[in-house]
C-alpha cells in the first residue's frame, strides 16, 4: 500500500439520482457460482485486465474501468468469434470524474464516482490504448473520440449503500459494481496469493482483515461478487494484492466504511455514420441531461440536429445564421471559474494541463477564419454572469453564427458566478418568507406598496447578497492576475497580433451587464500587453461610474478612447418597470438589478452605475440621487464620454424576431434585441448586415 494515493471523495446527496429497484426473486448463497468463478476469474486475470493504479490518485478512473473491463469480459465470455480482451482508459475516467462531479473547477485532488458516471453516459469510453495517461502533458491519441462512441453507458443507478441485500442483488444482476469506500490498514495486510482464485475458499480467496490502524483515506473499486463472508472486491494495484488482484471485503467492514454504490450495464453501439460534428462534440463537455445516445424528436427544421438540438427550432432564410452546436460554442469560449482561473474544457487539454497553451490555443483558432477576410475582426463578448455555464453556452451557439457570417471572429467569455446564477430564484424564495407571501391577503397588500416594498426588499438583499456581489466582483479582478483568465486573454491577443504581421487585428470589446467589470480589468491587461482595441460596446453595464473612469478611461487610455465607446441602455423608466423578482404574477421586486445593485449590493447605497440613464444626466448630480461620495466620478464621467454614444432603448418593448414578436426590455434582454444586435455589427463592420437579424426569442 505504500505509495498509494486515496482520493476518491464521497457522492454528495443528490435526489436527482435515479434509484437502484432490486427484483423480487431469491438471490444464490454465493455469486458467481463456484464452476463460473473457477472460469471466470482465472481466464479474466490471464488476459492481463487487472489494473494496477501505481502511485496515481485517480481511483475514481481505475475504479470505474476495472467494472466497465469486467462487464464486457462476461459479455464476451463463451461467445463464438469472441473479440480479444478489451482494456478501457482509467485516465478517460478520471478526466470525465473532474469535470462531471459536484466541486467548482478542477483546481483539487479527487474525484467522486458520480461524476465519473455522469462523465461516461455523456462520452462513452476510449479503450486504454487510446488514452494511455492522465495529467500535465498526457495527451489523448487520434481515433480516441470515435472509439469512445463505440463504448457506451446504457443506464445508471445509485444502490443503497446501507442495504447489503440490494448490493448483493445488484451484482447478481449485473455481474459487477461500483463502490468507493473507506480504507484502512488491513487492506495492506491481506494475503498475497500467487495465483487467480478458483472457488469462494479463503484459501484460494482471502478476506481483508480487521482494521488495527488508522483509516488511510477514500478508494474507489470494483465488486464482482459475494459469499457469506462478504463482498468480492476486485482492485486497481496490480496482481501481487490478494488474491491476483481480488479479495473479500467483510460486510462488517463494508457497512461501516463504505460511502457510494453504483449498478450500471453497458449500452449499446449503434451502427451508423458518425457525423464529424459528433465526432467533435467528443472533447467539449456536454450539457446536463444529455446522453451520449440521447436523440431529440421534437426538431422541425432539418438541418436541426437530433442528438445536439438547436435552442430555437426555427426555420433560417439566412443558413449561415442556423445556430452552432455545443462544440462550436466551446471552441469559442473560455469559461473561468473561481478567483478568475480558466476551467480545461476540452477533454483532452489534461486535468492539470496547461492552461496558457489551452487560451493560446482558443484565440489562435481565428488565424483560420482571417485567412477567408479582408480584415482581422475579433469581438470579445463578456457575459452578464448571471447565467449558468449551459444558458451562457446557449446563448453563444444563437449569437455566435450572426457575428461570424458577418466577418467577425467571435469570442466569448463564460465567467461561473456561482450563487449569483440563481440570484432572482433566490432572492425571490427568501422574500416569500420574509412577507409571508402564501398568505392571500399578503400577496394584495405587498402589490398595493410599490416603492416601499422595493426599499424593503433591498434591505433585506443587501444582507443576504452583498457578500456574493463583492464576490463576484473579487472574481473580476483575480482573472486579471498572472496565469489567470484576463491576464492569459491579453497575452494571446498579443501573440495573435504579432501572428498576423502587417495585418492589424481590429479588437472589438462588447459587454453585458456585470461582463463590463470583466472587460474594464481586461482593458488594464491589454494596454500592458500593449493591444489596442477598434470599439467598445457595453450593454446596460453594471459597473460602477468610478470603476469605468479607473479601468476605462484611466488605466485603458492607449487601448481605447471614449470616442470609440458606445453604452446602450435602458431608459430610467424601463429600469423601473423590470420586475426583477417575481413569484408567479406577483412583482415581489419592480425594478431592475442595476436598481438593486445601486442601492443594495454594492459597496454605498445610491452607488452609480454606467448602465443607469440617471448616471448620465447632469440634473440628477446630486446627493439625493447619488451617494455624495461618488458626485466627483459622475462629473468626471460626463466630461470624458460623448452624450451622443449613450443609447437609450426607445420603446417599453423590443423586436425579438424577424416576424415582428415583441417582448419587455429588461435589463436581461440586450442580446434579444434585434435592433441592438444590429446597431452593434453596424459599429464593428461598417455596414449593414449580410442578412438581417432572425431570431433572438430564445
Amino acid at each position: 500500500m505504500a505509495g498509494h494515493q486515496f482520493d476518491a471523495r464521497p457522492d454528495r446527496l443528490d435526489f436527482r439520482d435515479l434509484r437502484y429497484k432490486p427484483p423480487l426473486r431469491s438471490l444464490p448463497p454465493h455469486f458467481p457460482t463456484a464452476a463460473h468463478l473457477a472460469q471466470a476469474l482465472p481466464s479474466y486475470v490471464a488476459a492481463q485486465l487487472v489494473l494496477d493504479q501505481g502511485r496515481e490518485g485517480a481511483c475514481t478512473g481505475f475504479g470505474l474501468a476495472a467494472v466497465v473491463n469486467y462487464l464486457m469480459w462476461l459479455r464476451e465470455l463463451g461467445q463464438p468469434g469472441a473479440n480479444q480482451a478489451i482494456r478501457v482508459s482509467p485516465h478517460m475516467f478520471y478526466e470525465l470524474a473532474r469535470r462531471y462531479d459536484e466541486w467548482e473547477g478542477d483546481h483539487y485532488e479527487g474525484s467522486s464516482c458520480r461524476g465519473a458516471l455522469k462523465g461516461f453516459h455523456k462520452h462513452g469510453v476510449c479503450q486504454e490504448r487510446y488514452w494511455p495517461k492522465s495529467g500535465q502533458g498526457a495527451r489523448a491519441e487520434t481515433e480516441w473520440d470515435v472509439d469512445a462512441l463505440r463504448h457506451p453507458l446504457g443506464v445508471y443507478y445509485r444502490i443503497n449503500k446501507s442495504s447489503v441485500v440490494e448490493m448483493q442483488s445488484a451484482i447478481a444482476d449485473i455481474g459487477a459494481i461500483y463502490v468507493s469506500a473507506q480504507v484502512h490498514d488491513g487492506w495492506a495486510r491481506v494475503a498475497q496469493l500467487k495465483k487467480a482464485p478458483g472457488s469462494h475458499d479463503e484459501a484460494e480467496l482471502p478476506t481483508i482483515p480487521e482494521r488495527q490502524g488508522a483509516e488511510l483515506g477514500g478508494h474507489a473499486f470494483a465488486l464482482v461478487g459475494y459469499n457469506d463472508r462478504g463482498f468480492i472486491v476486485q482492485n486497481s494495484w496490480g496482481g501481487r494484492w490478494g488474491a491476483a488482484g481480488f479479495a473479500v471485503m467483510p460486510y462488517s467492514d463494508w457497512v461501516q466504511y463504505g460511502t457510494d454504490a453504483w449498478a450500471m450495464g453497458m449500452g449499446v453501439p449503434q451502427r451508423h455514420e458518425v457525423s464529424p460534428e459528433r465526432i467533435a462534440a467528443q472533447r467539449w463537455p456536454h450539457r446536463s441531461g444529455r446522453s451520449l445516445s440521447q436523440a431529440s424528436r421534437q426538431c422541425q427544421n432539418p438541418d436541426n440536429p437530433l442528438d445536439d438540438p438547436w435552442p430555437i427550432d426555427r426555420e433560417f432564410d439566412h443558413k449561415p445564421y442556423e445556430p452552432w452546436s455545443t462544440a462550436q460554442a466551446y471552441e469559442h469560449t473560455l469559461v473561468t471559474g473561481n478567483n478568475g482561473h480558466v476551467e480545461l474544457t476540452d477533454l483532452t487539454a489534461g486535468i492539470d494541463g496547461d492552461v496558457a497553451r489551452f487560451v493560446q490555443a482558443q484565440v489562435d483558432r481565428a488565424l483560420g477564419f482571417f485567412q477567408t477576410q479582408p480584415q482581422a475582426q475579433l469581438m470579445v463578448y463578456a457575459h452578464g454572469g448571471l447565467n449558468s455555464e449551459a444558458e451562457s453556452i446557449d446563448r453563444i451557439r444563437v449569437l455566435a453564427p450572426y457575428f461570424e457570417a458577418n466577418g467577425v471572429y467571435p469570442l466569448f467569455l463564460t465567467w461561473r458566478t456561482g450563487p449569483l446564477e440563481t440570484l432572482r430564484h433566490t432572492l425571490a424564495d427568501k422574500l416569500r418568507q420574509a412577507f409571508g407571501i402564501d398568505d392571500e391577503r399578503a400577496r394584495g397588500m405587498l402589490a398595493s406598496l410599490g416603492e416601499a416594498r422595493d426599499r424593503s426588499v433591498e434591505a433585506i438583499a443587501g444582507k443576504a447578497f452583498k457578500g456574493l456581489w463583492s464576490e463576484m466582483r473579487q472574481n473580476a479582478r483575480l482573472a486579471a492576475l498572472k496565469g489567470r483568465g484576463s491576464h492569459l486573454l491579453a497575452e494571446a491577443l498579443a501573440a495573435l497580433q504579432a501572428q498576423l504581421g502587417a495585418q492589424p487585428l481590429r479588437l472589438h470589446l462588447v459587454g453585458h451587464s456585470a461582463g463590463s467589470i470583466v472587460l474594464g480589468h481586461l482593458v488594464e491587461r491589454l494596454a500592458a500587453s500593449q493591444v489596442k482595441a477598434s470599439s467598445c460596446t457595453l450593454y446596460a453595464p453594471a459597473c460602477t461610474v468610478a470603476f469605468a473612469n479607473e479601468k476605462y478611461l484611466k488605466a485603458g487610455a492607449a487601448v481605447i478612447t471614449p470616442q470609440q465607446m458606445h453604452l446602450h441602455c435602458l431608459t430610467d423608466r424601463q429600469e423601473k418597470d423590470d420586475d426583477m423578482v417575481q413569484l408567479g404574477p406577483l412583482t415581489l421586486y419592480g425594478k431592475s438589478l442595476l436598481y438593486l445593485v445601486s442601492r443594495a449590493l454594492d459597496d454605498a447605497r445610491k452607488m452609480p452605475l454606467l448602465g443607469m440613464e440617471r448616471a448620465h444626466d447632469p440634473q440628477h448630480f446630486n446627493d439625493d440621487q447619488w451617494a455624495s461620495s461618488q458626485l466627483a466620478s459622475l462629473a468626471h464621467w460626463h466630461t470624458a464620454f460623448p452624450a451622443t454614444h449613450l443609447h437609450l432603448v426607445p420603446t417599453p418593448y423590443i423586436r425579438v424576431n424577424k416576424q415582428g414578436k415583441t417582448e419587455r426590455a429588461t435589463h436581461g434582454s440586450f442580446d434579444n434585441n434585434i435592433d441592438v444586435i444590429e446597431a452593434t455589427l453596424r459599429r464593428i463592420t461598417g455596414q449593414a448586415p449580410v442578412s438581417p437579424i432572425e431570431w433572438l426569442d430564445y
